[in-house]
């Protein structure tokens, strides 16, 4: 079985933690406005604390935690900046973050020593369709369906609750784990319910605070939906991913690739997936909307695509180093 230097066990403690700090979070006032001062004390913290935390994995390590936490706020945050100054394109957006983490995944895989002779002494890699189609397509289909109805679900829903519905993916993470056989204590399995239940108050909440801001409940409905389809394509996706990586008990042939080499391998696959769904569903507009776009919303996409292409390598490295659900956590602390 896998080991980590990461407990699992306190990881769902975390979860639960979570869980209830954003339930009690849920019954405050909404007028209630906290000033920016405070706000911002209370992010230092939270990002100190999460360094403190992790310290046993080192200085890299802190730094990967840290630095997936702010890159997820800032792809949130900004991709929703760009469809409100006008720029309402999800899927072209996505694509647009899909095409900058293949060049820069490539750069830099090709850049590493034994990236050719990787290929030549793993023939199965380079040469076999059958290898490919079974390690890195699903990966690369959840990869797109994950981004596209993430991005998409901003348009009906804030970042703040497309946020707090991804609270389960840590939950989702460790059942498709569970089910490659690593092991979980009873408390664990307790953690995971009570996480559950606790995302679920607290997306009910927030679905009645959208209608009673005057936004259409279907349309809010439909933002959740999306935000829960992402959800479980990214837990799977994570597990598929730790699979490559890292070897499960259920999976004795783990190539054990690098975090960059399988990006790099995924990086062509979702853009196409992605630009066949973009043409699909939005068309040619995007495309050539894109010259007319305002200096607030281009400013916000580059933003938003530098941060995609670090969050997409930190991503990786976490769930290299502390597993799949492990890295699922850490980086709920965006919420």
């Amino acid at each position: 079985p896998r080991v980590h230097s990461c407990p699992i066990l306190s990881d769902i403690e975390t979860t639960v933690t979570m869980s209830l700090i954003q339930t009690i979070a849920s019954l405050i006032p909404n007028t209630l406005v906290l000033p920016h001062w405070l706000a911002l004390t209370f992010s230092v913290l939270i990002i100190g604390g999460l360094a403190y935390a992790y310290r046993s994995h080192g200085i890299k390590g802190v730094v990967a935690i840290s630095g997936q936490v702010l890159a997820i706020t800032f792809v949130q945050l900004s991709t929703k900046l760009v469809q409100q100054n006008g720029f309402a394109y999800p899927s072209c957006i996505a694509l647009i973050h899909f095409f900058f983490v293949w060049v820069v995944t490539h750069i830099l895989a090709t850049c590493e020593a034994d990236w050719t002779l990787y290929f030549s002494d793993k023939e199965a890699l380079s040469k076999n369709a059958t290898w490919y189609s079974k390690r890195i397509l699903p990966i690369a289909v959840l990869q797109t369906a994950n981004v596209v109805m993430n991005t998409t679900s901003l348009k009906y829903i804030g970042a703040g609750f497309n946020s707090i519905i991804g609270v389960l993916c840590p939950v989702l993470t460790a059942l498709m784990s569970a089910a490659l056989g690593q092991s979980f204590k009873s408390l664990a399995w307790f953690g995971i319910v009570i996480a559950i239940a606790g995302d679920a108050v607290i997306s009910r909440e927030g679905l009645r605070n959208l209608t009673l801001e005057g936004q259409s409940a279907s349309l809010a409905l439909l933002g959740m939906s999306l935000g829960i389809g992402a959800l479980f394509a990214r837990s799977i996706r994570s597990v598929l991913m730790d699979c490559q990586m890292n070897q499960y008990e259920s999976d004795q042939d783990c190539p054990k690739l690098s975090p960059t080499k399988l990006l790099a391998l995924t990086s062509p696959a979702v853009f196409f997936f992605g630009l066949v769904l973009t043409l699909v569903l939005e068309g040619l507009e995007p495309f050539f909307q894109i010259p007319y776009m305002n200096f607030e919303a281009a400013t916000m996409l580059a933003c938003s695509a530098v941060s995609a292409v670090f969050l997409s390598i930190m991503g990786m490295c976490l769930i290299k180093m502390l597993g799949a659900t492990a890295a699922q956590i850490a980086g709920k602390v965006n919420i």
